[in-house]
C-alpha cells in the first residue's frame, strides 16, 4: 500500500489558506498562529485546547477560517522545543491524524519555533520536522488520504530560504513524495537524513537587532555566507520581552559555544551590545557589521569591524572574514 504525499510551501498567511487540516502545538502557552487559532476557538466554543505533550486535540474549525478541521499537538515549552522535539511534533502531528482515521487529503501548517526566541537554526528545525513525518511514513501511521503538506510563511525572505532548503533535502521527483516505501532513505540527500543537530554541533552565533528592517541583511548576505561553511546559522529572532529566565541562559550557552559571534551593530540596539559583551567577556571571537552611515557609541575599532553599504557587497565582506576565522 502507498501512501504518498507532497510536501510545498507558500508564502501567505495560514488564516486565508484552504486545506482539510491546520496542523498546530500547544507548547504549555499560546504563541503566534496557535494563540491566534485558540483565541477564535475560545470565542466561539467558550474553551480553548490545551493538550499534554505528546498528546492531541482534534476539533472542527472554527466556522470564519477555510479549514474542516483544527489539530492541536501537545509538546513541551517553547525553550524544551529543540532539534529532537520538533521531529516528535512531526511525527505526532501524522499519526495523529492516522489514528482518528480523518479523510484528509491537504493539510496546512507553519515553521514552528521561529520568531520564538528560542535560539535554534531555522532550517534545521524544519528539516527535524520533516525527519518526523518520515519517521511516520516509515511506521505506516499516515492517512491513506493524505496528498500533500503546505508550509504556509508571511515572511518572504524565511519562505524563499525554505524552499531552496526543501529543493535540496527533497530533490523534485520520487524523493519529493514520502511514501512508506523510502528504499531506506535512498531518494534523500545525504543532508536531509543526517543526525539532528546537538549542542555541540558547531554554529555561528548572529546578533542583531530584531525587525524586518533587517531582514536583506540576514537572509542576503549574513546566513549565506555562514552556511557555505557547512555550519549551523543561528539567530535570536524575538523581541526584547525575549530577554529573561530560561531563553538568555539559552542565548548566553549558544554564545559560549559558538564558533564565532557575528553582530549587527546598526540601530545601536542594546541587546545586540549586551551580547556582544557577553562574547567579548567569555572570549568568543566577533565579526561586528555596520553601516556606514552609521556610527557605534563606544569605540570598536580594535575588533574586526566590517563597514558595508551594499548588501552584495557584505556577503562578499563576511565570506572573507568567515575564510580567516572559521
Amino acid at each position: 500500500m502507498k501512501m504518498g504525499f507532497e510536501i510545498t510551501i507558500e508564502h501567505g498567511d495560514a488564516l486565508d489558506f484552504k486545506a482539510d487540516v491546520l496542523m498546530l502545538k500547544y507548547a504549555k502557552s499560546f504563541y503566534g498562529l496557535d494563540a491566534i487559532v485558540q483565541k477564535k476557538l475560545r470565542a466561539e466554543r467558550g474553551k480553548v485546547y490545551e493538550p499534554e505533550p505528546d498528546t492531541y486535540a482534534l476539533v472542527p474549525s472554527p466556522q470564519n477560517m477555510p479549514y474542516q478541521w483544527i489539530l492541536i499537538v501537545g509538546t513541551g515549552s517553547l525553550h524544551q522545543l529543540k532539534y529532537p522535539a520538533l521531529r516528535d511534533l512531526g511525527r505526532n502531528m501524522l499519526e495523529a491524524l492516522y489514528r482518528e482515521s480523518v479523510d484528509v487529503h491537504s493539510a496546512a501548517t507553519t515553521f514552528h519555533n521561529v520568531n520564538s526566541g528560542v535560539p535554534i537554526d531555522e532550517v534545521e528545525a524544519f528539516r527535524s520536522i520533516l525527519l518526523g513525518f518520515a519517521d511516520a511514513v516509515g511506521a505506516a501511521t499516515v492517512p491513506p488520504s493524505l496528498k500533500r503538506i503546505t508550509f504556509v510563511e508571511q515572511d518572504e525572505h524565511r519562505a524563499n530560504l525554505m524552499r531552496e532548503a526543501l529543493e535540496k533535502f527533497l530533490p523534485p521527483g520520487t524523493a519529493r513524495a514520502l511514501s512508506t516505501m523510502t528504499q531506506s532513505h535512498s531518494s534523500f540527500d545525504d543532508t536531509f537524513i543526517k543526525p539532528l543537530a546537538t549542542e555541540e554541533t558547531p554554529h555561528v552565533f548572529v546578533a542583531m537587532p530584531f525587525a524586518d528592517d533587517f531582514d536583506d541583511q540576514y537572509y542576503l548576505a549574513i546566513r549565506p555566507a555562514i552556511t557555505e561553511h557547512k555550519i549551523l546559522c543561528i539567530r535570536l529572532d524575538q523581541a526584547e520581552s525575549a530577554f529573561t529566565g530560561d531563553i538568555m541562559e539559552q542565548v548566553k550557552e549558544r554564545i559560549r559555544t559558538a564558533k564565532l559571534v557575528v553582530a549587527v551593530l546598526d540601530g545601536n540596539n542594546p541587546n545586540v551590545y549586551l551580547e556582544v559583551g557577553y562574547a567579548w567577556g567569555v572570549g568568543t571571537p566577533t565579526v561586528l557589521i555596520l553601516h556606514e552611515n552609521e556610527t557605534p557609541p563606544f569605540d570598536v575599532q580594535g575588533a574586526r569591524l566590517i563597514k558595508y553599504n551594499k548588501i552584495y557587497r557584505l556577503k562578499e565582506q563576511i565570506a572573507q572574514e568567515l575564510k580567516l576565522l572559521l
